[in-house]
């Protein structure tokens, strides 16, 4: 069989194959609700890589055929020669003696008429298939060199939006930058970049991530618009979504002939979008707001290439209608989806099946289930089943290993079921309940040294499992005191840390806490790598015990890696036990490492007791560290019964702290009623004794869904006796984006009286923000008439950003020819030049061939020798 036939076949084959694939997806995610995005995820990511594996899987198996079985896996032999006989073919030509031996070939399987009509009419298709075969491979290789030059069309594309029209992003984005990495967890460095050819903000790259902003998003949308939507960029860089996103493209690439393909590509691009959109409300707090950011940034959508990752990814209306919707409890724990993942991956991929069986003969049969008569790669090549399973674990571990030594084979598997711990009153004999859990391990004997452990599979007898063909050693049913000695004998002698965290994945799956808690615990208390201590708090967050509690508080006071500490206080926040609360409040009260504090009131807002509300008002109070306090208040306004806002309010107005007053400020806006959190604002806005917790305030009222707040900054932006708040109060008004024809007036009314040019062109600056024709006509008439040149050239700038490229054409035009100030001037001959179309370059030639004013001339020069 040649290479062109075996790829030929499996390209007919991934017709059906990737089909099923998608329609198992398209059931899956119907089950999985939309807001558990990182399950629903999982599965499109494990459904697209399974539909490029199958078809290669496909033509290795094709190409390793005898010429006796044709292409298309079928033996034309067989419908001229039925077996005739119920013999079942041994596996080996010696077993070791006392062994149950249990074979996947059919006894007495004898083709009916159908089954010969069926063998026959694929016998005919594939003889017509045949001759085209070498067509279909062309066809293909044809389609993948067009795809591939679009994808590296997209790859150069990209390589140019990070180097072309971009320039360092405003200092204020990249100190959000930082605040948010950190708030997200981003450890590698990410640079942001300003862009002029982007519109909406993208991520380039993977190895040194890049964040591009586009120009009209600095000035378009309001700094905490812009934050949620750099949290959402950030949330990319963490997942490592542009590598994934590069794959996913190859494999579009690959099977670009099948729709299948393409809508799986997509549902895994909508769900990481709303991944990501989980991760950035995580991150700023809200997820009404954050949906109205994703809202205003919409208008700025354009066509990014397919390899830049982009805040405009996925359908919008389906991503705010998920934001706004409330979302079921995620009743998962977070390493299901990995699991369910898996599963889909083997199970679609014809792995064996472990099914249940009926009655008491398949009870005692259990080990059957993981033959896969159909697909002798996956399942065991020979089960063998202990003759007493009623004899110790320790027992029949040592027949296990003997008998392997005796089939001669370099890998097996050893296997046993285990009551889970939900699981109800113990069986005896060999049966194992449908809910039992089995636990398989997978050895490996190299260079004749003694088996090895490789792998520790845990799974449930309705899951597949891929034996790889190896021999199964089964040993029946264990006791929770047996097999957990077995599993520390694994865990003591294990050579990897992945090894070691799987079989603390098989500790947690027992039924009996007393003895999982224990011995989880000592793990947890002992000198493995941090990441075998974190899976061990993480499995001791599922017993509800006090000796689960005691050990987890121990971890999370003592333990000297941060991520552990952090994976023990979650466990405590997740255990039901009133201890875990007290746990909780002792590790935020006593703690002398301020990091520990925190992470243990972070999780305290969770518990929903009035004495986790009690402890967060006295830490916020007087703990002795600044951030500890701000985390308090945060948690206490995030409390879902709205307990710790009276609180805030009188943290806001009262803490000796000006920080913290900041603090309780911003969370204000947030966590209460919006007509109790205007009236406090306003409040502090006023009367507290910083003038930093003033501007503060101000800068919070236009998070308060009131349409009264308005009013409030218009108020303090004409009367606040401080100038700074004045100015802040104008900004925010900015911020706004309110179409409100007399906040326009009342904003040029500012930038026209006084003598004060800062708060001159923060009025100007405000009036940029605003939408509308009210706001334009203001910005023209400032330009033209006030008697501040810095002020003009302040109002042009804004109106050659926010008018219509021709009106911006005119009024720059007019300027340049009128105005006296040649700052002015400059102004507008930059203005001009970066209009687009080459609208402004008429103007700008004429200045440089015949401006009065010689240095207006040389402005206008430069600008045309810097044109590319």
């Amino acid at each position: 069989m040649t290479a062109t036939h075996a790829l030929g076949w499996a390209l007919v084959h991934s017709l059906w194959q990737c089909a099923l694939a998608a329609v198992a997806l398209a059931l899956l995610l119907a089950i999985v609700p939309a807001p558990w995005a990182r399950l629903r995820y999982a599965l499109a990511t494990a459904t697209l890589v399974l539909t490029l594996a199958l078809p290669i899987t496909t033509a290795v198996r094709v190409g390793e055929a005898s010429p006796a079985t044709p292409g298309n896996g079928l033996a034309t032999s067989a419908v001229a020669s039925p077996p005739a006989s119920d013999a079942r073919p041994a596996a080996r030509t010696a077993l070791p003696e006392g062994a149950t031996v249990e074979q996947e070939t059919p006894r007495g399987y004898t083709p009916t008429s159908p089954a010969i009509a069926a063998l026959r009419l694929a016998s005919r298709i594939r003889t017509a298939l045949e001759p085209v075969l070498p067509w279909i491979v062309a066809l293909w290789l044809a389609g993948v060199l067009v795809l591939s030059a679009r994808l590296a069309w997209g790859w150069i594309a990209t390589r140019r939006l990070g180097a072309m029209g971009t320039r360092p992003a405003p200092v204020a984005c990249m100190e959000a930058l930082e605040r948010l990495a950190a708030r997200l967890r981003v450890s590698r460095p990410v640079r942001v970049l300003e862009s002029a050819i982007v519109q909406v903000p993208a991520v380039l790259g993977w190895v040194r991530p890049v964040i591009l902003l586009p120009a009209s998003a600095l000035t378009g949308l309001t700094p905490l618009q812009l934050d949620a939507l750099l949290a959402h960029e950030l949330a990319h860089v963490r997942r490592y979504d542009y590598l994934v996103n590069l794959i996913q493209s190859v494999i579009e690439t690959l099977l670009f002939y099948h729709p299948a393909v393409w809508w799986i590509s997509g549902r895994m691009r909508q769900e990481r979008e709303h991944c990501c959109d989980d991760l950035a409300v995580a991150a700023c707090g809200d997820a009404h707001f954050y949906a109205a950011a994703l809202l205003g940034m919409e208008r700025l959508r354009v066509t990014a290439p397919t390899l830049a990752l982009t805040a405009a990814g996925g359908s919008l209306m389906d991503r705010v209608r998920r934001l706004v919707t409330p979302a079921p409890a995620e009743i998962l724990p977070r390493w299901t989806a990995g699991v369910i993942a898996v599963t889909l991956v083997v199970a679609i991929g014809g792995g064996s099946r472990l099914v249940r069986a009926s009655g008491e003969s398949a009870a005692a049969d259990r080990p059957s289930a993981f033959v896969a008569p159909d697909d002798a790669r996956t399942a065991p090549d020979t089960v063998l089943r202990h003759p007493a399973p009623a004899r110790p674990l320790a027992e029949r571990w040592d027949w296990a290993r003997h008998q392997a030594q005796q089939l001669g084979g370099r890998s097996f598997w050893v296997g046993y079921s285990v009551h889970p711990p939900a699981g109800g009153a113990r069986g005896g004999g060999d049966s194992a309940g449908a809910d039992d859990i089995a636990l398989l391990f997978h050895f490996r004997e190299r260079e004749g040294r003694p088996p090895v452990l490789q792998h520790v599979q845990p799974t449930s007898f309705l899951l597949p499992v891929d034996f790889g063909g190896a021999p199964l050693l089964w040993l029946g049913p264990a006791d929770d005191r047996a097999s957990l000695a077995q599993l520390q004998a694994l865990f003591a002698a294990a050579p990897t840390t992945d090894l070691k965290e799987d079989l603390i994945a098989g500790v947690g799956l027992h039924g009996s806490s007393d003895a999982v808690v224990s011995l989880l615990g000592r793990w947890l208390a002992g000198d493995a790598r941090a990441s075998v201590r974190a899976e061990a708090a993480e499995w001791l967050g599922h017993r509800p015990t006090p000796a689960a509690v005691h050990e987890l508080a121990r971890a999370a006071r003592a333990d000297p890696d941060e991520d552990v500490r952090q994976e023990a206080a979650e466990a405590l926040r997740h255990n039901a036990l009133p201890a875990a609360t007290d746990s909780l409040i002792a590790l935020a009260r006593a703690v002398d490492d301020p990091e520990a504090r925190r992470e243990a009131v972070e999780e305290l807002d969770h518990k929903g007791d009035p004495r986790a509300t009690a402890a967060l008002i006295a830490i916020a109070r007087d703990d002795r560290d600044a951030d500890v306090q701000h985390e308090a208040v945060e948690a206490l306004g995030a409390i879902r019964d709205g307990s710790g806002v009276r609180a805030v309010i009188d943290f806001a107005h009262s803490h000796p702290n000006p920080d913290v007053r900041s603090s309780a400020v911003g969370t204000l806006a947030q966590a209460a009623a919006p007509d109790v959190a205007l009236a406090v604002l306003k409040d502090v806005a006023y009367h507290d004794r910083d003038r930093h917790v003033q501007r503060k305030a101000v800068e919070e009222l236009k998070r308060v869904d009131d349409d009264r707040v308005i009013a409030a900054l218009v108020e303090i932006a004409r009367h606040h006796p401080i100038r700074d708040v004045r100015r802040e109060a104008l900004k925010r008004l900015g911020d706004l984006e309110t179409p409100d024809s007399a906040t326009a007036a009342l904003l040029e009314g500012i930038a026209s009286e006084g003598s004060d040019a800062d708060l001159q062109r923060d009025a100007v600056e405000a009036l940029g923000h605003l939408p509308g024709a009210q706001a334009l006509a203001g910005l023209a008439r400032l330009a033209r008439t006030h008697r501040s040149a810095e002020v003009r050239r302040e109002a042009i700038e804004r109106y050659a950003k926010a008018a219509a490229p021709e009106s911006a054409r005119l009024l720059l035009t007019e300027r340049l020819e009128n105005d006296r100030s040649p700052s002015v001037q400059a102004e507008a001959i930059e203005g001009l030049t970066k209009l687009p179309n080459q609208l402004g370059l008429a103007a700008v030639s004429e200045a440089a061939r015949a401006h009065p004013n010689r240095d207006v001339r040389a402005e206008a020069r430069r600008r045309l020798a810097e044109r590319p």
